[in-house]
C-alpha cells in the first residue's frame, strides 16, 4: 500500500479528488477514502479551481 506522500503524486488520484469534490464529498471524506491528507485534497482542488479560470 502506498504511503499518503506517494498517493497524492498519482494522477488517478488527483482526478479522484476532483470528481469526489463534484459529488458533494468533503474534504476529510475524501482525504480518509483516497489514503491521502486533507491538505493534499485543499491543494488539489485549489489547483483545479485555478485551472478553470484559465
Amino acid at each position: 500500500m502506498l504511503d499518503t506522500q506517494q498517493a497524492g503524486r498519482k494522477r488517478e488520484v488527483k482526478q479522484k479528488i476532483v470528481d469526489m469534490a463534484l459529488n458533494g464529498s468533503g474534504i476529510r471524506d475524501t482525504a480518509r477514502v483516497l489514503h491521502v491528507s486533507p491538505a493534499t485534497v485543499i491543494r488539489e482542488l485549489k489547483k483545479s479551481r485555478h485551472n478553470l479560470n484559465k
